[in-house]
């Protein structure tokens, strides 16, 4: 397999970036509805993907914007941008992860940590909280959320510390979680998440912009749903550790808060229920490779269902299908385009991502015709510098020839290094974004 099949793979992968980004979906789902005689904004209008609102705006209130996780800063730029006419009764802050923060936003900007919360993200959340706090019911918070908001808004409850909070999440993030549960156990030991943020922002009303970095699109589980009201279900959580096998194993201000009930959050205050809805997904990013492939002359398949679960097991589907689809077009440029989230089972101490290691497992069951990339929306898989990996038939054959210890590699939940030293990892600035991952075979 050449090269240039490789280079062309990523080409198509940076084309569907550039295709989504967080502005351009901004500008599809907000605008500013003038009053009558354009004598002064009067409404916002909001396209979500599955309907629209118009929400009215109260010349004496003040629209409080907050905008958290990997899309944060552009996403509140653009907002900005498009609602400037409201001058100063807009305010707002953006919280976001350690590296994506832009220059110029006219917002005060914070970053924390992301998977494993620190105590940045503690400050942001208590930054966030005293934000939307003491409104009246006609001022407006809206939010905007993307993926990696979870991490980047610890707040635990009282009796719960930084540290219990990190360790929870590693044990986690160590099991056989997917994003769901994880998220589950989260909301109940939280004051922002499954609804908190609409809560404390009582009696204002709230809209809720959402870009999906779930399978499913499911917005409680965006972010862990801060404007999602969600009524905790501790006896469901307890339960769940459990049946992970991790009960015993966090930390124990953790068990007596599930156990005494977690926190009741007051939705009685909420004027209304939030608004909230989705504004992008992973299908705006397969449709866009698809149209870029389409455009190269590549024959296009674009699966939406989202693959998950662990890597090995997601593997052989991901390989059937292609295969099926190259036994129906047996001749000519061929193109499938995925997408999801998959898992890593963490059991070694080595660097590495969902993307990388599905790469990697990928290597050696694919055919001289083939190339297979595997990478993150947001631009960084894992805690890594890389988005993902790209790989041929010609990347398992460099494995041998190098001697590079692929088994040993991947044992160690050591990805990076391995697509590494074999020349195959995809490494792109931070996109800023996050709609899950893309999965892509291309034959030439």
């Amino acid at each position: 397999m050449t090269l240039a099949l490789r280079e062309q793979a990523v080409a198509l992968y940076r084309r569907g970036l550039e295709a989504i980004t967080p502005e351009a979906l901004m500008r599809g789902a907000l605008a500013l509805e003038r009053g009558a005689g354009g004598t002064g904004p009067a409404a916002l209008r909001v396209r979500f993907l599955d309907r629209e609102a118009r929400v009215p705006l109260d010349p004496a209130g003040q629209v409080i914007l907050v905008a958290v996780g990997k899309a944060a800063a552009p996403m509140a730029a653009e907002a900005r941008r498009l609602l400037a006419a409201l001058g100063d009764a807009l305010q707002g802050l953006a919280v976001t992860k350690h590296g994506f923060a832009l220059e110029g936003l006219p917002f005060p900007q914070m970053e924390a940590a992301h998977p494993v919360p620190d105590a940045t993200g503690v400050a942001a959340a208590e930054a966030v909280l005293r934000i939307v706090s003491g409104l009246r019911q006609h001022d407006l918070v809206l939010v905007l959320m993307s993926g990696g908001a979870s991490a980047l808004l610890p707040a635990p409850l009282e009796g719960i510390t930084l540290a219990d909070k990190q360790a929870l999440v590693e044990r986690m993030l160590r099991t056989k979680m997917d994003i769901h549960e994880i998220n589950r156990v989260r909301k109940a030991v939280s004051r922002i998440k499954g609804g908190g943020l609409a809560a404390f922002a009582a009696p204002a009303r709230v809209v809720g912009l959402y870009l999906s970095d779930v399978p499913g699109d499911d917005l409680a589980s965006i972010g862990s749903g801060p404007t999602v009201p969600e009524p905790v279900d501790a006896r469901a959580v307890i339960a769940l550790l459990r049946e992970k096998g991790i009960w015993e194993g966090i930390p124990d201000s953790v068990r007596r808060s599930l156990e005494g009930g977690g926190l009741t959050k007051d939705f009685a205050r909420l004027p209304a229920p939030p608004l909230n809805g989705l504004i992008g997904s992973n299908r705006h990013l397969l449709r866009a490779v698809g149209e870029a492939a389409r455009a190269a002359g590549f024959r296009v398949e674009v699966d939406e269902r989202p693959t998950t679960g662990l890597n090995a097991e997601a593997l052989p589907g991901l390989l059937a299908r292609w295969e099926a689809l190259r036994g129906r077009e047996r001749e000519g440029a061929l193109c499938r385009v995925s997408g999801g989230e998959t898992l890593v089972e963490v059991t070694g101490q080595g660097l590495g991502g969902r993307c990388q290691e599905l790469a990697a497992l990928t290597m050696p069951r694919l055919d001289a015709e083939s190339v297979f990339l595997a990478a993150g929306s947001d631009g960084n898989d894992g805690p890594t510098d890389a988005a993902g990996g790209v790989v041929d038939s010609e990347s398992w054959l460099r494995v041998q020839r190098e001697r590079i210890p692929y088994d040993a590699l991947l044992k160690d939940n050591d990805s990076y290094h391995l697509l590494q030293r074999s020349g195959n990892l995809i490494q792109v600035p931070p996109t800023r974004n996050n709609v899950m991952d893309l999965h892509l075979f291309l034959r030439g």
